[in-house]
């Protein structure tokens, strides 16, 4: 059985985006008429997001049961409007979750394990797809790359030389071992830092950001008649809004790999 609106985000290397990237799965999964549901689960890390849209919980690994039987029960739904994100902790945490998905055998999730260059994030990301597909053999596995300094491919196979291997440097690529069935980039940006100070999340502020610019003249004028000071302050909300724009348009091939 394919339980197609379960999105899992695992890694057991902490701090590798995990969070950042359920972020934008949930904006790529955006439609007005359904429910999407952000559990991030993790003992060490707790996240604050402001949303109007998400539904967003922050739990401990203690309270995953109950949760993940709720995440079970939606799947048998008829309503196909339901989608649930789960942001696994890093390091036991997501072995927990991996493995109480095994035993309750909830099997053809999709999953979304995220890397950086470092060579701990691969040898992380190879113990990962390991891990799920020694009970997931339905899984829909997504390596993301994320932090990427550009989008062409010589240069992430360059800043990705852990992975890629090097002729140059006499480094064995390590491609084979990722046992994945699509594979996804994400550019380097700092708008995830400042999203996640302000505490809004990238779906609130990308619907904002569409209807700035789409009624740029108005929200302008409005903007000039409250003072200069005013003026700059949502202007620099405007270019960031632009900025976020432009980040769902590069990431737009994700969309693919979205069952849901």
């Amino acid at each position: 059985m394919n339980i197609s609106n379960t999105h899992i985000i695992p890694q057991t290397k902490g701090g590798v985006g995990k969070t950042v990237l359920s972020m934008i799965l949930a904006t790529l999964l955006y439609d007005k008429d359904k429910t999407i549901n952000i559990y991030e689960i993790d003992d060490n890390n707790n996240s604050e997001v402001k949303s109007n849209i998400l539904n967003f919980k922050s739990i401990e690994i203690k309270e995953s049961e109950e949760l993940l039987d709720e995440v079970y029960f939606d799947s048998f739904s008829e309503d196909e409007n339901i989608i649930n994100l789960v942001d696994c902790g890093g390091g036991n945490d997501t072995k927990s979750i991996l493995n109480k998905l095994s035993e309750n055998d909830m099997v053809g999730n999709n999953y979304y394990v995220p890397i950086f260059d470092d060579i701990d994030h691969i040898n992380n990301a190879i113990d990962t797809i390991e891990l799920i597909r020694s009970f997931d053999k339905e899984a829909n596995v997504n390596l993301i790359f994320n932090r990427c300094l550009s989008t062409e491919q010589k240069d992430i196979e360059a800043q990705f030389i852990g992975v890629f291997g090097s002729e140059e440097y006499e480094i064995e690529s390590r491609v084979k071992e990722l046992d994945y069935d699509n594979i996804f980039f994400i550019p380097n940006t700092n708008i995830f830092s400042i999203l996640k100070a302000k505490k809004i999340s990238l779906l609130d502020t990308y619907l904002h950001a569409i209807d700035l610019v789409a009624n740029k003249h108005e929200y302008q004028k409005k903007w000039q008649q409250e003072g200069k000071e005013s003026f700059s302050k949502k202007m620099k909300m405007f270019r960031l809004g632009k900025r976020v724009i432009e980040l769902i348009e590069d990431v737009a091939p994700l969309k693919k790999a979205l069952k849901g």
